[in-house]
């Protein structure tokens, strides 16, 4: 992706993160997302809700007391026996959630504070102040002044349901007054009243409900009455009393999912207070570290730095903030309402995968319309519909890019088979990429099958050996430039094994192409070449030389001189051409070892190597130019080439006539330097016939065109192979009877 795409990725990240946090900011503060933390909040209370507390029990003013005690309210005295019978049991602490604000009869109001004040420690409700006409506050209704003196407390006994009419809190002190529950509570736990006693605390706390409603132990105030309670059931526990009797006390929905009385909130309130299992809520500084955390994690996955699916970085962002927040309630009893984070992370994650995938897009229309423009060498793919903006317009663009280089596979794939060496391609560790069928049908030959993607090369390349060392072919090649290698499979398999780098378009090594020549056939024509030459060379040589020996050796009156003279012309001939032969063969086949010559040094040499046959036909040979130029040659087949030329001009010259050997330096339109060696004579010269022909093995003069000369007919066709071999070129102008002009033209050296 280019600088300025990634730049402009990062900048929307930067803007995604800060308006997902201020997202997630103004969630927390507000109560937006309360339905689903209450949710989230009830369903996690269900799975870790506590079995009900020991340590409270409730004594019910039920549909069977009132049926059995008469009907509500009850006389004043009842109330004193009902706390005189719980008092024998010896509670901890009462708490009697009825009200007693107006006065009564004194005789039985003195008798009721008389009870309360034996069965102390018990706490009395009163009703809490509410705000008056206008806005004015009202002050709290007190029980009347014997029972409330009585009384060990004096607190309030409201439930308040939340927004949807759950009752999930309660608020256990409202400055210096504290709920009824949290009085008995207290009482029952600590006398001394330690400062940091939930009781004490100021605010909501949320209930640490049990089981559903129904579930808390309780009696029937009536049954209390009757003795039909054992005084055990009461002993050392705090005994809640209030009333859920039909159209008395009222029930309200809870977490667990069920329906419970006041009277049952309140024993799950206070067994949450003796136990100090109370949930606290979370403070705003944690609950937005549990917002803005994830959010960061979730981002920094989703960024540049990614290394994992963005799916996977937002399910583990979530998971952990569900953990946390479950974890927090069901370990610490700190309740942080995930809603918010969950929230932020649900708008971060869809919105930051939309901008990706724009700049993405915007990213591929580019290269793609780049790609578009280039030149192809195969025909371009017609866009569906001429769709040109957009995403459909980005889409046709891909399809074009898709069907292109499928084309372009196909093309690839098909020439390379059409090749006729064995090729392979292989990327850097040596996995085989490609393979013509060549390279199938020889690998198969060698008991190799190739398979494609596997990494192989260096297995393929071990079914050959080096010629000579008989070493395995190195690979990688230890060089980074094309290299080529003669290796053997058997005596009569013979490969030249060429290996060529492959680069990527921005210049990184991408590979190799791996090519096998069979070479099997040249190699045993080189054996027969060789042979060849060890036959002329010293096979046909030695006898010819023997004859000459014995020619030279023999008497004169035993051989005539006719006789001799034939004998010596003709083993001489063969020796001429066994020597022709010789040398064209190493001129064509030998392999040269350049080094840096003078070409008119050469030339001189060669005109000294002529200089008795030249003077035996008192021809004058004249050279021009003395500038030194330097080419890179073998120096020995260079005189050799100059010297046939100019014996060539010796041979069809009159006696008398000059030969003219010029050297010039000529710079070509390219700006290459040449260097020119003409050699001029005045002899015959040739006709078209042997002009067109004359650079062929035996091609020679025709008989009567100018003086009769003995030779092979290769003299050319070695000058024209040297100079091939040399990458240099040789030319002729010549008419019959109007001498012979060759010019030899080599590359000079820089």
């Amino acid at each position: 992706m280019s600088l300025g795409h990634q730049l402009k990725l990062r900048t929307q990240w930067w803007l995604i993160l800060l308006v997902a946090s201020v997202l997630v900011i103004v969630l927390t503060a507000d109560r937006t997302m309360l339905r689903l933390d209450n949710a989230f909040y009830d369903r996690l209370l269900q799975l870790g809700a506590p079995a009900p507390g020991q340590s409270v029990l409730m004594v019910e003013i039920d549909d069977d007391s009132i049926a059995r005690l008469g009907r509500w309210p009850w006389n004043r005295g009842i109330h004193a026996a009902l706390i005189d019978r719980i008092k024998a049991g010896q509670p901890r602490a009462i708490a009697y959630d009825v009200l007693f604000t107006e006065p009564g009869d004194p005789a039985v109001d003195a008798l009721l504070a008389g009870s309360i004040a034996a069965a102390r420690p018990i706490f009395l409700p009163m009703v809490p102040p509410a705000p008056g006409l206008s806005g004015v506050a009202a002050t709290p209704v007190l029980p009347i002044a014997p029972v409330r003196q009585a009384a060990s407390g004096i607190g309030y006994a409201t439930i308040d349901p939340d927004a949807d009419g759950v009752v999930r809190s309660a608020t256990v002190a409202a400055g210096p007054v504290q709920h009824l529950m949290a009085l008995a509570a207290l009482a029952a736990t600590s006398p001394a009243t330690p400062a940091d006693h939930p009781a004490m605390s100021v605010g909501a706390r949320l209930i640490p409900f049990g089981a559903g409603g129904g579930h808390w132990p309780g009696v029937s105030a009536a049954a209390v009455l009757a003795g039909q309670v054992p005084p055990e059931l009461l002993r050392d526990r705090v005994v809640l009393v209030g009333a859920t009797a039909t159209g008395l006390g009222s029930r309200y929905p809870t977490p667990t999912g069920s329906v419970m009385s006041g009277l049952e909130i309140e024993a799950n309130l206070v067994n949450g207070l003796i136990s100090r299992t109370m949930i606290r809520p979370a403070g705003m500084p944690a609950r937005l570290g549990l917002g803005l955390m994830p959010l960061l994690v979730l981002m920094i996955g989703l960024g540049p730095w990614r290394r994992m699916p963005a799916m996977v970085v937002f399910a583990l962002c979530a998971g952990v903030v569900v953990a946390i927040a479950a974890l927090c309630l069901l370990v610490w009893r700190l309740w942080l309402p995930p809603g918010a984070a969950l929230a932020g992370l649900a708008v971060a994650y869809p919105l930051w995968g939309w901008r990706q995938l724009a700049v993405i897009e915007q990213f591929m229309r580019v290269q793609l319309l780049r790609l578009e423009q280039e030149p192809s060498i195969l025909p371009r793919v017609a866009l569906v519909g001429s769709v040109r903006h957009g995403v459909a317009g980005t889409i046709a663009l891909l399809h074009a890019a898709i069907a292109r280089n499928r084309e372009m596979q196909h093309f690839v794939a098909d020439r390379l088979d059409q090749l006729p060496d064995a090729t392979l391609v292989a990327d850097l560790p040596g996995r085989i990429v490609m393979a013509n069928a060549a390279a199938h049908r020889l690998f198969t030959t060698f008991g190799h099958a190739i398979i494609p993607g596997a990494t192989q090369a260096q297995a393929l390349l071990s079914a050959v050996r080096l010629v000579g060392s008989g070493n395995p072919v190195p690979f990688p090649p230890e060089a980074e430039e094309p290299a080529t290698h003669e290796v053997q499979r058997d005596q009569a398999h013979f490969y030249l094994v060429g290996m060529a780098p492959q680069t990527q378009a921005d210049g990184q090594r991408a590979g190799w192409i791996i090519r096998f020549v069979d070479i099997s056939e040249s190699k045993a024509a080189q054996r027969q070449r060789d042979d060849v030459v060890q036959l002329l060379t010293h096979d046909m040589r030695s006898p010819q030389a023997s004859i000459l020996a014995v020619l030279e050796t023999a008497p004169a009156d035993r051989i005539a001189p006719v006789e001799a003279s034939a004998i010596r012309h003709y083993a001489e001939r063969t020796l001429r051409l066994a020597d022709g032969f010789v040398q064209l063969a190493r001129a064509e086949y030998l392999e040269y070892t350049l080094e840096e010559v003078d070409l008119g040094d050469m030339l001189i040499d060669a005109i000294d190597d002529l200089w008795p046959q030249s003077r035996a036909k008192a021809i004058e040979i004249v050279t021009h130019g003395d500038e030194q130029m330097l080419v890179m040659g073998e120096r020995s087949l260079l005189t050799r080439a100059l010297g046939n030329v100019i014996g060539n001009a010796i041979k069809y010259s009159p006696d008398g006539t000059t030969i003219t050997c010029t050297l010039t330096r000529q710079v070509r339109a390219d700006g290459s330097a040449w260097g020119l060696c003409t050699i001029a004579d005045q002899g015959c010269g040739m006709d078209e016939d042997l002009r067109a022909r004359m650079f062929e093995r035996f091609a020679r003069g025709p008989v009567g065109l100018g003086p009769k000369t003995s030779g092979a007919g290769l003299g050319l066709s070695f000058v024209h192979t040297v100079m091939v071999r040399h990458h240099g070129v040789i030319s002729c102008e010549t008419e019959p009877r109007r001498g012979t002009t060759f010019t030899l033209a080599l590359p000079i050296k820089d």
